[in-house]
């Protein structure tokens, strides 16, 4: 059977991110020399394993992806409960294996694990959502990373594996499966910002009014009720905040509401990036004359806020243009999904770009203040050789159900 082409705007768009990625830690850096100490240097090194991984994985035939989806998800179980046991604390979580001087974070290839034996399974046994099998399966296939990441008291990486709930919707799951969750967790956050009673009582006078308007006088008590659970869930999430979060969580969501209670603190960071991309304006100060980036203002900045070198540097308008780069890549993963003319490709390519959504929008909305810093790096923007490892692979695996697609049609 002949072997048809991958889709090389695809590979475009991830070297074109993975260019300006080393081109934006080479100007933090202050240009220096080709040393295996600096961070843009190791990024180039995995830069070309990402794109040999790329390689590989398209080239492997789509149907060995679908056989060893299980294997390869157990394996990656393996790693995340080994670095739960062995791993050593670093920035507060226990997140990276060490082998001499490199560090793996087993978490990013399990993004990757947890889309392709999610996709095969919903494609492979014909999910139902009536059945209660079905429903555990799929919770386990998604819960057990999550659990295994907050055992490594990596919060932020535990919130991306929620970005799988997208194929199930996809799937046919209903969207209020998504939207109730979104809408408790702004209810928990306003009584951050609010009085408890306030809020339980506005909810009780909308609920009421919005009953009579709505249903007259039927479902009284299935309405009550209603209002009933939401007010244990505000009483719940307070108690959740003040005995169940770790110090330095609440001090992250503290922080976020105002990060000038701890202006040399847990604020320093969001401060700082805002700093810089004010001081960005519209055009930017110029490449390589970012001085918050380039003086060691903003602590991570190589990994976690490394898009303030960009807005800072290349302004607004370079900003916009990157994250504009960003998306359409994120939108060509699902145009590809889509034209694969395969269920698992579908539910794997949404699940892909679904956590990539995630990374891009909490990323930037740490940057700008509008959420809290919870250690989530822009993949192939950020340093990190295994995001750009992992999305190297899991690109490929896209680009091979791609190519089988192309087969059908013209082998």
């Amino acid at each position: 059977m002949q072997r048809t082409a991958p889709d090389w705007i695809l590979y475009g768009l991830v070297f074109a991110l993975m260019v300006i990625g080393i081109l934006n830690l080479y100007s933090i850096e202050g240009f220096p020399p080709l040393e295996w100490r600096y961070a843009y240097v190791r990024q180039l090194v995995w830069g070309g394993v990402s794109l040999s991984v790329m390689a590989i994985a398209t080239a492997i035939q789509a149907q060995l992806w679908r056989y060893f989806s299980y294997a390869i998800y157990a394996v990656g179980i393996g790693g995340m409960i080994l670095t739960a046991l062995i791993a050593r604390e670093v920035n507060g979580a226990r997140a990276w294996l060490e082998f001499g001087p490199i560090r793996l974070q087993p978490s990013e290839f399990m993004k990757v694990a947890t889309a392709l034996a999610l996709a095969t399974y919903l494609n492979r046994y014909k999910f139902k959502w009536d059945e209660w099998q079905d429903r555990l399966a799929v919770s386990g296939i998604i819960g057990v990373p999550i659990l295994l990441t907050l055992l490594q008291k990596d919060t932020g990486t535990a919130l991306t594996f929620l970005a799988f709930f997208v194929p199930l919707y996809r799937w046919g799951l209903s969207v209020w499966v998504i939207i109730i969750p979104v809408l408790l967790g702004g209810l928990a956050f306003l009584t951050l910002l609010y009085s408890w009673m306030y809020i339980a009582g506005g909810l009780t006078v909308v609920g009421l009014v919005s009953y009579f308007l709505l249903f007259g006088r039927r479902y009284f008590w299935l309405h009550l009720g209603i209002i009933a659970a939401l007010w244990a869930w505000l009483g719940l999430s307070g108690y959740l905040y003040h005995k169940v979060l770790a110090p330095h969580q609440r001090q992250r969501i503290s922080v976020l509401l105002d990060p000038y209670k701890d202006p040399l603190g847990a604020g320093w960071n969001t401060i700082q990036a805002r700093v810089a991309v004010v001081a960005g304006g519209l055009s930017g100060q110029g490449y390589g004359k970012g001085l918050q980036s380039k003086l060691d203002f903003i602590p991570q900045r190589h990994t976690d806020f490394a898009f303030c070198g960009i807005a800072e540097e290349w302004g607004w308008l370079g900003a916009l243009f990157v994250i504009g780069l960003y998306v359409l890549f994120l939108l060509r993963i699902v145009q590809i999904a889509e034209a694969s003319n395969s269920v698992i490709a579908l539910l794997y390519g949404y699940g892909l770009s679904a956590v990539l959504w995630i990374h891009l929008l909490i990323n930037v909305a740490m940057i700008v203040g509008l959420f809290p810093v919870v250690g989530i790096p822009l993949t192939l923007i950020s340093y990190g050789g295994s995001s750009w490892v992992a999305i190297g692979a899991g690109i490929g695996i896209l680009q091979s159900f791609y190519r089988e697609r192309r087969m059908r049609l013209f082998g």
